[in-house]
């Protein structure tokens, strides 16, 4: 009997450890969200697009020979 109470305690400890993993979760990803994106990013993203939209106009050009 002495066993299953150890087991109940254990099992306890561990639901109550696995109760923090998503309260820690959103705090994690709040902070996150939180966080600025960085300059050399966004300047990427923008070369990105500036990229895709050469491709569309050089693609649409290429159509019409």
């Amino acid at each position: 009997m002495k066993d299953n109470q150890v087991r109940g305690k254990r099992a306890g400890d561990l639901s109550g450890a696995y109760a923090e993993i998503p309260k820690r979760l959103r705090e994690y990803y709040d902070s996150l969200q939180e966080e600025s994106i960085p300059d050399r990013f966004l300047d990427l993203l923008e070369k990105l697009d500036l990229a895709e939209q050469a491709a569309k106009r050089s693609d649409a050009v290429e159509e019409f020979k």
